[in-house]
C-alpha cells in the first residue's frame, strides 16, 4: 500500500510539471516584462505586386534599396527590407516608415551595411503596423 501511493505520488508530480511546462510555453519575455496573449494579425494589402530595385556604389557595394508597388492602405507602417543571400544568408537590413501616399507607396531603404551586390540573390519585405 505505502508502495503504490508512492507511485501515485511521483505520477501527480510528474503531470503537475508537464502542465507547468505546458503553460509557460505560451508566454513571452519582453524587455521589461513578462506577458502572455494574442492579438489579431491583418495585412495592409496584396504585397505580392512589390518590385525593388537597389542602386550600387562604384565599388560595387549596395548602397540603397527602392521599393514600389506597395498598397496605400500600408501607409504609416514600417517597412523592412532584408538583402539575402546564397543559403538564406541575411547580409544586410534596413527599414523606412511610409508616409502618405497616392495610388501607391515606394520607400527608399539606405544604411544596408557593405554588401557586395555580386552576393545579393534576393529580398525579404516585412511590414509592421504603426
Amino acid at each position: 500500500m505505502k508502495l503504490l501511493a508512492q507511485i501515485l505520488g511521483l505520477a501527480l508530480a510528474t503531470a503537475a510539471a508537464f502542465a507547468a511546462c505546458g503553460a509557460a510555453a505560451s508566454l513571452a519575455l519582453g524587455s521589461n516584462s513578462l506577458s502572455a496573449g494574442n492579438a489579431a494579425v491583418t495585412a495592409c494589402g496584396g504585397l505580392t505586386s512589390l518590385s525593388a530595385t537597389r542602386n550600387v556604389s562604384n565599388a560595387g557595394n549596395v548602397t540603397q534599396v527602392n521599393v514600389g508597388g506597395i498598397p496605400t492602405a500600408c501607409s504609416g507602417e514600417t517597412l523592412s527590407v532584408t538583402l539575402v543571400g546564397s543559403g538564406n544568408a541575411s547580409l544586410g537590413s534596413g527599414t523606412a516608415t511610409l508616409g502618405s501616399c497616392g495610388t501607391t507607396c515606394s520607400a527608399t531603404i539606405s544604411g544596408l551595411g557593405t554588401v557586395s551586390a555580386a552576393n545579393v540573390v534576393g529580398y525579404s519585405f516585412g511590414l509592421v503596423g504603426s
